[in-house]
C-alpha cells in the first residue's frame, strides 16, 4: 500500500485491514518526484509523511519493507524518478552517468535518514528489508549500477536485509552477488518457473513472491476495468502459499493517481511511436481490482485472502498486537449537484500563467527556463506564434502528448503523440496556439529501448508552414501547482454565459451543512470530455469519459469540509450545456 496515493487520514483504516487480514507487512514504494519536486527542495508532510506512515505500521503490528527506488515503476509518472533530471539533454537515467548518481546520492542522503533509525536491528524498529532499485534486470544489466545503489543505501544508514526484485523479463539480469533475488508474477504457470529459478540459483534462501499481482491498471482507452477473475486468483494464491508462503501482495490497496502524478506505457519500433494506440496514459483511479477498492472498502478476494490466511496463523510472526481500536468510515454519498456558474476564458487562465520568450524552435517542458531551472514537470504547456500567411503546416516528428491547435482562438485540429509528422491546412493569418497536454511519462521499458529517456513532453519540434520553419515562441506554462492554483483565484471569475467554448475553467461551491455529513464521493464526469477538477485547492486528477473506462473521479470525504468546498474544472475540450457536475455513491469504472 502507497501512502501517496491515500489521503493521510485513512492510513490507519487501510492498515488495520492489512493487519487483519493475516498479513504481518506493510511493504510502500518511495516516489523520488513527489519528495524532490525541484533540485534541492524537499517535502515529507501530510501524505508525503513517510516516518509517520512507517510508524503507523509499527502501531497497527506490522513490519515494514521499504522500496526507495530510486525508480519504483508503479504505473508513476517517469517511475518516480523526478522530471527536472530531464533538464539535461545528455540525461541517463538508471545508469552510472554521474549527473544522475550524484543526484540519487543527495536524494538518498536526505531520505532515508527520516526513517534508517525505525530499522528493527536499532532497537526493534518495524522496518526488515529494503529493496535495491525495481525490476532492473528487465531494463538493464549494469551490475555496477546497482552496486552503486547498494553502496549509497548503506552509506546512508541501511542495515537490513535488502534484495532485489524483477519480473519474467529479468530475473537473471537483475541479479546481485550476496543479495536475496525475488520474483514478480500473477500467473500460476509463471510462477512455477520463476520460482524454480530461484530455488536453483539461491538454494540456502527463502523464496518469496515480492510483487503478487492481484489485478491490473487501466490505460485511458481500455474496452473494459481490468480484473482478475477471483477463482484464478484463489488458485494462484493458495499454490504459492503452499509451496513457498511467502508473498507481498501487489495491490492490497491500490489507492488513486492523484493531480498528474499517472504513468503511462508505450509501445515502440525504432524508438519511435508508430501509428496506433502505442502511447497509453494510465487512468487516474488506481482500483487494480485489488483486496480493497479505491476508497477501502472491502472485496470478495480481502474475504477469501483473510480465510486463506487464517490457515497459516501459528506459524507468522507479527510485530505486535491488532489495534483494538477501528476505524469506521461513513458511507460514501451522492451529494446535490453542483452548478459550476462563473468561469475563465482560455485568455484569462492565461494571464495566471508563467510566461517565456524563447528564440529559435519551440522546447519541452522539462528544458522551460521557469521554476528557478528546474523546468515544468506536470500539466499543459501553451505555444503562440503570430503567423503572417496560411499555407500547409508539418509538424516534424512527435509533440507529446495531446495538442489542441488553435487558429485565432478556434480549435482547427487535434492529435496525438502517436501520430508523427503530423499535417494541416492553415487558411490564414493570425494567433497560432499549440496547447500540448503531459499525459503521464512512461514508466516501463525492456532491454534496448530508450522510452524511458524520450519523456521530454510538449512541442519540442520543427513546426514549418509551406517548408519555412517557425521561431521565436511565447510559451505558457499551466502546471496547476499550487503556486499556480493561488494566482487563479486572484483572476476575476465571470459569469458563466460569457465563456462560449474550451478551453476554460469552471467554478462552483459543495455546501456541507454539518460535518457529520462529510463522507466519501464519486464525481460522475459523464457530459464533460476531457480536463483535470480541483477541490478546495486539491487535484483530484484528470478525467476524459469518452475515451474511458473510467467514468468517475474519487472524491475524499477528509477533503471536503463544513460549509463551502469550492470544486474548479479546467476543461480543454467539451463544455456539457449544464455546466453542472454530478455525485454518485459508487465509482464507474469500466
Amino acid at each position: 500500500m502507497h501512502y501517496f496515493r491515500i489521503p493521510r487520514e485513512y492510513w490507519r483504516d487501510r492498515l488495520i485491514k492489512l493487519r487483519s487480514s493475516g498479513c504481518n507487512v506493510l511493504e510502500t514504494y518511495v516516489p523520488w518526484n513527489l519528495h524532490e519536486p525541484h533540485r534541492g527542495e524537499y517535502n515529507f508532510k501530510d501524505m508525503l509523511d513517510l516516518r509517520a506512515y512507517v510508524k503507523l505500521a509499527e502501531e497497527c503490528g506490522l513490519f515494514v519493507i521499504l522500496r526507495p527506488g530510486p525508480y519504483i515503476c508503479s504505473e508513476w509518472d517517469l517511475g518516480g524518478l523526478p522530471s527536472w533530471l530531464l533538464s539535461d539533454s545528455e540525461m541517463k537515467l538508471r545508469s552510472t552517468y554521474q549527473p544522475f548518481i550524484k543526484s540519487v546520492e543527495t536524494y538518498f542522503q536526505e531520505l532515508l535518514p527520516h526513517v534508517t533509525d525505525l530499522q528493527y536491528s536499532n532497537g526493534g524498529g518495524p522496518i526488515i528489508a529494503w529493496q535495491i532499485e525495481n525490476e532492473y534486470g528487465s531494463f538493464g544489466d549494469d551490475t555496477n549500477y546497482l552496486l552503486q545503489i547498494q553502496k549509497m543505501m548503506k552509506e546512508n544508514g541501511v542495515c537490513e536485509l535488502v534484495f532485489t526484485s524483477d519480473n519474467e523479463q529479468g530475473l537473471l539480469n537483475g541479479a546481485v552477488d550476496r543479495v536475496l533475488m525475488t520474483a514478480n508474477f500473477q500467473n500460476i504457470e509463471l510462477g512455477k518457473e520463476m520460482l524454480q529459478i530461484l530455488q536453483e540459483k539461491q538454494p540456502s534462501m527463502p523464496r518469496m513472491c515480492m510483487e503478487f499481482w492481484t489485478g491490473w491498471f487501466d490505460h485511458w482507452g481500455d474496452s473494459k476495468h481490468q480484473v482478475w477473475p477471483l477463482n484464478e486468483f484463489e488458485e494462484s494464491l493458495k499454490y504459492t502459499l503452499e509451496e513457498y508462503g511467502n508473498i507481498n501482495f501487489y495491490m492490497f490497496h491500490g489507492g488513486t493517481n492523484f493531480a498528474f502524478m499517472n504513468g503511462a506505457n508505450e509501445q515502440t519500433e525504432n524508438d519511435q511511436l508508430k501509428d496506433g494506440q502505442d502511447y497509453l496514459a494510465d487512468v487516474t483511479s488506481y482500483d487494480y481490482d485489488a483486496l480493497l477498492t479505491e476508497r477501502g472498502d472491502t472485496t470478495p478476494k480481502y474475504d477469501l485472502t483473510v480465510e486463506l490466511l487464517s490457515k497459516y496463523k501459528s506459524e507468522v510472526v507479527y510485530l505486535g498486537d491488532c489495534p483494538t481500536t477501528i476505524v469506521t468510515l461513513p458511507a460514501p454519498h451522492q451529494y446535490d449537484d453542483v452548478m459550476l456558474n462563473t468561469g475563465l476564458s482560455m485568455d484569462e487562465v492565461l494571464r495566471s500563467a508563467v510566461s517565456v520568450d524563447i528564440k529559435g524552435n519551440a522546447v519541452a517542458m522539462e528544458m522551460l527556463p521557469v521554476n528557478n531551472g528546474n523546468g515544468q514537470s506536470y500539466g499543459w504547456i501553451l505555444y503562440r506564434k503570430t503567423i503572417e500567411k496560411g499555407g500547409k503546416v508539418n509538424v516534424k516528428g512527435q509533440v507529446r502528448d495531446r495538442t489542441l491547435v488553435f487558429l485565432d482562438k478556434k480549435l482547427v485540429t487535434t492529435f496525438d503523440c502517436d501520430t508523427p509528422d503530423f499535417q494541416f491546412e492553415l487558411g490564414s493569418a493570425g494567433v497560432l496556439d499549440f496547447l500540448v497536454e503531459n499525459m503521464g511519462r512512461a514508466n516501463y521499458q525492456t532491454i534496448g529501448q530508450s522510452i524511458i529517456h524520450n519523456q521530454r513532453k510538449g512541442l519540442n519540434n520543427t513546426v514549418t508552414i509551406d517548408d519555412v520553419a517557425l521561431s521565436d515562441w511565447s510559451v505558457y506554462s499551466l502546471d496547476f501547482t499550487e503556486d499556480h492554483l493561488n494566482r487563479i483565484k486572484k483572476e476575476k471569475f465571470s459569469r458563466i454565459k460569457k465563456i462560449k467554448a474550451s478551453p476554460a475553467i469552471f467554478k462552483g461551491y459543495l455546501k456541507v451543512t454539518s460535518s457529520s455529513s462529510l463522507a466519501d464521493t464519486f464525481l460522475d464526469m459523464r457530459g464533460w470530455g476531457k480536463g483535470i477538477v480541483i477541490l478546495n485547492g486539491r487535484n483530484l486528477g484528470r478525467y476524459w469519459p469518452v475515451k474511458g473506462p473510467t467514468k468517475t473521479l474519487y472524491v475524499p470525504g477528509v477533503w471536503l469540509s463544513q460549509g463551502d468546498n469550492e470544486f474548479m474544472v479546467f476543461e480543454i475540450e467539451e463544455i456539457p450545456s449544464d455546466r453542472t457536475l454530478k455525485f454518485r455513491k459508487t465509482p464507474v469504472l469500466g
